[in-house]
């Protein structure tokens, strides 16, 4: 199924005799080709934008080029290229006063530096996006409302998530842009799971918010399949083998989770996925195998930066290690689970301080 802002992009594209607006709504196209995971589209539209201007791109369709390869980037999951890509389309835009385009480079500046905990930038690119962007500026407005709703979410503050939620559906839904209802969908249910996993994992009562989380889960998951998008189709998984595994559905869930390619996963969210495999290896029998993903969690853990993925990576080792009867080493990983659920706490008191100081319109 098109989207009506992939129909309205093409439509565009070939009706307008002005090279810019071709240009600029193939550049357009190609991200979104790459939300939806459709990484050859997106490379023929970036193609055939460079092609026509050859070296000599003009200055209002130059930063929605290299926006655009950005966005490839990031549904590659190649953050630093994604990050630097969008980096140097935000300073074209600023240097050649292409003010256009500004609002979307800095909401997608804004975007990667969620992801990579860089929270300073983030909010200062989050208050100029917000200022600059128009009312029409569907895209921007969007993307922007999107990522201060994960922030607060993250933050534990779903109340004050919801409206901007609320607010990047209907920037989302009145241009017809189907991929971020997709992310925006997948982003409540992730973040209920993730509150619900360490919650069940440290003994807390689940029943209420799993299903809430369950039923976000599907609907999120039955909406990519109806607009077939495949972008980053790793998360999906692990949400889905996450949800599965915390249902007590270990078999169902290792089957989802035995088919993520880890290879494909960034390294920092990689342990969450194994010590899911080894739990449910562990519950389902599989005793050798559970033992062997430990050591293997253990190896990546390093590598893991946020502190809630820590705190449940080491609750769930403590789970593990006792039900193998390993009763010394399931204290230790109870101690460091609880130290890094100190330090989520701490550090969502202070991003919420951080977003309740913004200056957003």
């Amino acid at each position: 199924m098109e989207s009506r802002l992939l129909s309205a992009l093409n439509e565009q594209a070939s009706t307008t005799r002005d090279p810019v607006v071709w240009a600029r709504a193939v550049c357009r196209a190609a991200s979104h080709y790459a939300r939806h995971g459709r990484t050859k589209e997106a490379l023929v539209s970036i193609g055939v934008v460079r092609q026509q201007f050859g070296t000599e791109l003009h200055p209002d369709m130059a930063p929605w080029l290299m926006l655009a390869e950005g966005v490839l980037h990031f549904f590659q999951a190649r953050t630093h290229e994604a990050y630097d890509r969008i980096r140097r389309a935000y300073g074209l835009a600023i240097a050649l006063k292409a003010d256009s385009a500004i609002p979307s480079c800095a909401a997608w500046m804004a975007h990667v530096e969620f992801f990579d905990c860089a929270y300073e930038k983030m909010i200062a690119h989050l208050e100029q996006a917000l200022q600059l962007a128009t009312t029409e500026d569907h895209q921007a407005q969007a993307r922007a409302s999107l990522v201060l709703a994960n922030s607060y979410h993250l933050a534990d503050q779903y109340s004050l998530a919801r409206p901007w939620y609320e607010r990047a559906r209907q920037h989302a839904s009145l241009e017809g842009d189907e991929a971020t209802l997709s992310a925006m969908l997948y982003n409540v249910a992730a973040f209920r799971a993730s509150n619900v996993r360490l919650a069940e994992t440290f003994g807390h009562e689940i029943a209420k918010e799993a299903h809430r989380a369950g039923m976000e889960t599907a609907s999120s998951v039955n909406f990519d399949f109806a607009i077939g998008t495949a972008g980053l189709d790793f998360l999906s998984e692990m949400l889905q083998g996450l949800m599965l595994t915390i249902e007590g559905k270990y078999k169902e869930a290792l089957e989802i989770l035995d088919s993520i390619e880890i290879a494909r996963v960034p390294p920092g969210i990689r342990s969450p996925i194994i010590v899911d495999i080894a739990w449910c290896q562990a519950i389902l029998g599989e005793g050798a195998k559970s033992l062997v993903n430990l050591e293997v969690v253990e190896s990546v853990l390093s590598q893991t930066s946020e502190f809630d993925d820590l705190a449940y990576v080491n609750s769930r080792l403590a789970q593990i290690t006792a039900h193998f009867g390993q009763t010394e080493l399931s204290s230790q990983y109870k101690a460091r689970a609880n130290e890094a659920l100190a330090q989520h706490r701490e550090f969502q008191t202070e991003l919420l301080a951080r977003l309740q100081a913004m200056k957003v319109v």
